[in-house]
């Protein structure tokens, strides 16, 4: 018969005891955080599950971010194209008034005055900034995009910002189609002034700001109609030095080009209508899916409470019962061994 030494019975014990205190002390710490998962060998599958949850989450925040910048951003380019509907309105309506022949040139005078403030105002706000960012420098965000005689310095490029997994959206509207009429249109150099003739005829020079703003090598006589495309500012100025020089023609003239810019703008105006509709709702995707996350998080990660508590119980059982066995176990005399 072979008899058990002491010293395995003290390994026995101690492994009994310390495999027991090992599960009540998991327990104690999953009860105290009510997490099932403490360390990723709590479960493997469901550790990768909640990696890939962070993960998610980390990238819903910054998805928020680039959100409120293009929200913000946005925000900024539709009142400035709120104004600018103002002020084309009100150009528009003094042309109106002024195209016919019942005014002296003291009048006219008078409005081309007007005429100058609006587009001196007109200037200003097609350099508007957000921050230190120029709203319509195209990516050339640093630079101012259009200099006091309305020449445009910027370039034609689009800023897209992403505001949810692979959707890019663009930002901001480029000086160069917002301020530009879309074709050359025939005009005359008498009506235009020396800003005006400088635009190029051919739509692609718009890439190039030193093409866009080079004088055209050859020259027109004075009257002699050529193709141009004109700016908002050109035919501000245009109608300023109509009304300058008393030719309620020209200011007749200029009615239709300032409803094309009219136009222009309420269009723009209705693209970023859209594109604020659609951060509006990329925004709350992103937070219906950051619930979504949560509750799936939850489901992987939290404890049953009920369970844990009951399984807390039980272990503090079976180590209350390991400490009492041993206790009998240790407390052996010589006498029990001769026996």
């Amino acid at each position: 018969m072979t008899r058990v030494s002491e010293n395995s019975s003290i390994h026995a014990i101690q492994h009994s005891v310390g495999k027991s205190k090992s599960k009540v002390e998991d327990l104690q710490i999953r009860g105290s955080t009510m997490k099932r998962i403490g360390k990723p060998s709590d479960d493997p599958i469901g550790n990768v599950d909640l990696l890939q949850i962070r993960s998610q989450n980390i990238d819903a925040q910054q998805y928020l971010r680039n959100v409120s910048f293009a929200q913000t951003n946005l925000g900024f380019t539709e009142n400035v194209l709120e104004e600018m509907t103002d002020i084309l309105t009100k150009a528009k309506e003094l042309a109106i008034g002024q195209a016919s022949d019942i005014y002296n040139p003291e009048v006219r005078q008078s409005v081309a005055k007007e005429i100058h403030q609006l587009r001196m105002q007109a200037l200003s706000l097609a350099n508007k900034r957000n921050g230190n960012r120029y709203l319509f420098a195209g990516q050339k965000l640093l630079t101012k995009p259009f200099d006091s005689e309305g020449k445009y310095l910027g370039d034609k490029n689009k800023i897209h910002i992403e505001i949810n997994k692979d959707v890019f959206i663009p930002i901001n509207i480029t000086g160069a189609e917002l301020f530009f009429d879309k074709e050359a249109r025939p005009s005359s150099k008498l009506a235009l002034p020396d800003a005006a003739a400088q635009l190029p005829a051919n739509p692609n020079q718009l890439e190039d700001p030193v093409a866009l703003n080079r004088t055209p090598a050859s020259t027109a006589p004075v009257g002699e109609v050529n193709s141009v495309r004109s700016s908002i500012f050109d035919e501000l100025a245009s109608l300023e030095n109509a009304l300058l020089t008393n030719n309620p023609d020209i200011v007749q003239s200029l009615l239709e080009q300032l409803d094309r810019s009219i136009d222009r703008v309420i269009a723009h105006r209705t693209q970023v209508g859209a594109l604020s509709n659609n951060i509006n709702n990329a925004e709350n995707n992103i937070e219906k899916q950051k619930l979504l996350n949560e509750e799936f998080k939850t489901k992987v990660e939290d404890a049953d409470v009920t369970e844990l508590f009951s399984n807390l119980q039980k272990e503090q059982n079976i180590l209350k019962a390991t400490y009492q066995a041993s206790g009998t176990l240790m407390n052996q005399q010589l006498m029990d061994f001769l026996r």
